[in-house]
C-alpha cells in the first residue's frame, strides 16, 4: 500500500501527511513541550531554569522559521531547545553558578563524559579534547564508543 492509500483508507490510523499550514505556538507547545522539556532538562537539570528555557523556546521568533525548516518540525524544535539551552547554560556558567570548568579532573574520560560535555553542555569536540588533555581523535572515538554501546534499533 503506498502513501496516498494509506491516507485514504479510513483506517483510523493517523495521517502522516504534512501539515497544511503553519502551526501556532499553541499547538507546537502541545505536540512538543514534553519533548523539548526533557532534552532541556538533559542540559539545564534544575527544573525551575529548565521551564525558564522552555518558556524561552516557545516564546522565540525563530520557532515560526521552524514551519518552513527543510527537515521534521520535530527536528526543528530539537535543534532550537538543545541551542537555547546550551546558550542558558553558558550564560549561568559565566556568573558562576556552576565550576568554571565543569570537569572534575579526578573523572575517568569515558566515552559518556565526553558526549555530555559535548551535546548537554555544549563544548565543541575540540573544547572538549583541550578540557580533558586528549586528542580530537579520541573524542571523535569517544562520540563513535558511546552510540555503538546503544543497540539498533
Amino acid at each position: 500500500m503506498n502513501e496516498l492509500e494509506r491516507l485514504n483508507d479510513n483506517s483510523g490510523h493517523p495521517s502522516v501527511a504534512k501539515q497544511t499550514g503553519p502551526m501556532t505556538s499553541l499547538e507546537v507547545y502541545d505536540k512538543y513541550g514534553a519533548m523539548a522539556y526533557g532534552i532541556i532538562l538533559q542540559i539545564i537539570p534544575q527544573p525551575n531554569l529548565a521551564q525558564e528555557v522552555l518558556v524561552n523556546v516557545f516564546s522565540s521568533p525563530l520557532l515560526q522559521s521552524c514551519n518552513s525548516y527543510p527537515f521534521t518540525f520535530a527536528a526543528c524544535v530539537i535543534k532550537l531547545a538543545r541551542s537555547k539551552a546550551v546558550e542558558a547554560k553558558r550564560k549561568l556558567m559565566t556568573i558562576g553558578s556552576f565550576s568554571a570548568d565543569g570537569v572534575h579532573k579526578e573523572q575517568e574520560t569515558t566515552p559518556e563524559l565526553i558526549f555530555d560535555l559535548a551535546f548537554r553542555q555544549g563544548f565543541s569536540p575540540e573544547e572538549v579534547a583541550e578540557k580533558l588533555n586528549i586528542s580530537k581523535s579520541d573524542v571523535l572515538k569517544a562520540f563513535h564508543e558511546f552510540f555503538k554501546s546503544f543497540p539498533h534499533a
